[in-house]
């Protein structure tokens, strides 16, 4: 099992820089010892606390899924650890998948081949999301109501773009990076079977597309808005914004029939995806469709796909050096059997003491954040007695879900890795398409991107007012309990604060108690909070985060806003369990507990990367790269300058009247 010690941002003083001046550069002066020392290996495009709690996870999880291969062939069918055990020996066996080659994709070729005109088209659309679990051109995915959180509505969402990101859009065509995405695309197919010059042709008309439906998507910035994603429409209106496309043929293809009324969250897309349609002919968009299997199957069609993958990983964050096959089939158990491979890593590695410190650290941050809503003097009464009852009403869990999503019927076979998927994918979707119109259940750890399990991470749901705490996140340096309070608090309990506060923050906000879109603020309150937003907006926008590349503000501002209350509540439920507990009031090798408490925060959100990771994922990610948030937050409370006697006109002071005051 991979040590957690300094090096792997373990809490110590050995990773700060004594000789650096705090005020001057506080994050040097808190992690200066371990950017001097640590080297970011060439296979990593990024290191900072969360890669060191994953590879100790990966360790943890190689464990358990090498123990479930071995039992699996014996094991009950339909049980965790034979479906876990013949998921694993069908993603490994190299061999068996080079030799079946592209002939798993077949049938789906051939349904596409057989596209004849847009009905057709329309009706496949459809079936491509029960087969692929992806979205080509468009879609509709049943989620809950925002509005209501006690209901399911269907949404009609835009396509899933070839290449995921959407910032990568937004360099102009012919760009060199352009031009390599292009490049790695023609590889792709060329490696797919098509002969180089075909192979050239249709990566371009792909692209060129993509680049097309990007047009008539929302900005990052645009989709954290509320009122951008939920628009609720007649299905009729619906119908007439797209001509082209024959939408009850589409929700045919997935076995529905029209609703009545349909959530909206793609305004611009409709109009661009029918020009799409009207200008390109069929031909084409079969050649798009076909591409866009392709690139969904590919890490699961053998070793011909390898070294287009890792060429691409290189062009977006600089490394081309994929990491090891048994790593790999982790991340696709989390997307296919999420619930049975985490039962199995909770009943091996998780403890109920952990478990319990935790829940109580919760109760403590959510204490003194009812307490400081008290203390909010630019909140009426009315505003302040809604926020109230939202924050009394927020629910949270910790660690694994009470009921597990049973997944026992699902065929899953050692030797047939595409059906597999196929099985699984089925499955999910149908349990989805199931929920439509149906009263809301809501299933605990459940979110295969944020709170499996078995995923380093927490989140918030508006729609239950509540959020997760994965058992993976409870482990060092994360969550160190050997050591004292202050390091503790004030990185898992700063934590847990920051996703109470998503609750309250810009978009969070927009939501009441019962998880509805709806507006419990009096106009002079949303006022208030928007001038508060803002101090972070135009922090955010200050900051280089390379020569010539700020964040941006607008974007990142829930998470900035998030961060700065889970400091805050973490810190002030910290002085008050040393009120309760004075004997752990006390300095350790020369800090204070307030001094402590904030390098153990700066400490936590250390980080190295390559650039590409910084232009890639981070320019159209809410959240800021580790090094902003590693101070950032810090500034906004006012015993961090007494602390380290921070004073005005030192470089990381910070006005007072420009501090966030929100919560």
């Amino acid at each position: 099992m991979p040590a957690v010690g300094p090096d792997q941002l373990a809490f110590s003083l050995e990773n700060m820089d004594r000789t650096s001046d705090p005020g001057n550069d506080f994050y040097r002066f808190a992690l200066g010892g371990w950017i001097d020392r640590v080297e970011r290996p060439a296979d990593r495009p990024m290191i900072d606390a969360f890669d060191f709690m994953g590879r100790r996870l990966t360790a943890q999880m190689e464990e358990t899924l090498l123990d479930a291969a071995a039992k699996s062939g014996t094991a009950e069918r339909g049980t965790p650890i034979q479906q876990v055990g013949a998921f694993y020996t069908s993603f490994m066996d190299v061999t068996t998948l080079d030799a079946k080659g592209m002939t798993p994709l077949d049938p789906e070729m051939a349904r596409i081949d057989a596209i004849a005109d847009l009905g057709d088209l329309a009706s496949y659309l459809g079936h491509y999301l029960l087969v692929a679990e992806d979205l080509a051109l468009a879609g509709f995915v049943p989620t809950t109501d925002m509005a209501d959180s006690t209901r399911n509505s269907l949404y009609f969402v835009g396509s899933s773009l070839v290449l995921g990101q959407q910032n990568l859009y937004e360099e102009p065509a012919g760009s060199a990076l352009d031009l390599a995405l292009r490049k790695n695309l023609t590889d792709m197919l060329v490696a797919a079977g098509y002969e180089p010059a075909r192979a050239t042709a249709v990566a371009t008309l792909v692209a060129d597309i993509d680049r097309e439906l990007h047009g008539g998507l929302l900005t990052p910035v645009e989709a954290t808005n509320p009122a951008n994603t939920y628009q609720p429409v007649t299905f009729a209106a619906l119908q007439a914004d797209i001509p082209e496309l024959d939408l009850t043929a589409l929700l045919a293809g997935l076995g529905m029939k029209p609703p009545e009324r349909i959530i909206k969250s793609e305004p611009r897309y409709l109009a661009v995806l029918g020009k799409v349609l009207r200008e390109r002919p069929i031909e084409q968009i079969r050649d798009y469709l076909k591409v866009k299997l392709i690139n969904r199957f590919k890490p699961y069609l053998g070793s011909r796909f390898e070294a287009v993958i890792a060429d691409q990983q290189k062009i977006l964050v600089g490394v081309d050096k994929l990491p090891p096959r048994e790593e790999r089939v982790q991340n696709e158990l989390k997307m296919f059997l999420g619930h049975p491979v985490s039962r199995l890593y909770v009943e091996r590695f998780f403890d109920d003491e952990t478990r319990a410190k935790s829940a109580d650290m919760v109760g403590r941050v959510k204490d003194a954040f009812l307490a400081r809503i008290e203390t909010r003097d630019w909140l009426t009464d009315a505003t302040r007695a809604a926020a109230k009852e939202k924050l009394e009403k927020l629910t949270f869990e910790v660690g694994y879900p009470q009921t597990w999503i049973d997944m026992s019927n699902v065929e899953v076979r050692p030797d047939d890795l595409i059906g597999n998927i196929q099985r699984l994918i089925a499955f999910d979707v149908k349990r989805s398409l199931d929920k439509f119109d149906a009263p809301v259940e809501h299933e605990s750890f459940a979110n295969v991107q944020a709170t499996l399990p078995i995923i380093v991470n927490a989140a918030y749901d508006p729609s239950i007012n509540g959020f997760e705490v994965p058992a993976a996140i409870l482990q060092p340096p994360a969550f160190e309990a050997n050591l004292d309070a202050p390091v503790y608090f004030c990185r898992l309990g700063a934590v847990l604060g920051h996703e109470m506060t998503h609750g309250f923050d810009s978009r969070g906000r927009q939501y009441d108690a019962s998880g509805n879109l709806r507006d419990w603020w009096t106009p002079e309150d949303t006022a208030a909070f928007t001038r508060e937003a803002e101090k972070l907006v135009e922090q955010a926008n200050a900051y280089e985060v390379l020569p010539g590349l700020t964040l941006n503000g607008a974007l990142t501002v829930t998470e900035n806003m998030a961060d700065v209350g889970g400091i805050t509540l973490a810190y002030a439920a910290l002085k008050d369990y040393l009120a309760e507990n004075p004997e752990e009031n006390v300095e350790i090798d020369g800090f204070s507990p307030a001094q402590r408490c904030f390098l153990a925060w700066a400490q936590f959100w250390g980080m190295k990367s390559t650039d590409g990771v910084i232009r890639s994922v981070f320019m159209s990610d809410e959240h800021a790269p580790g090094m902003y948030r590693s101070v950032a937050a810090l500034k906004h409370v006012d015993d961090f300058y007494t602390a380290f006697d921070i004073t005005e006109g030192d470089p990381e002071w910070l006005a007072p009247e420009k501090r966030v005051r929100a919560w």
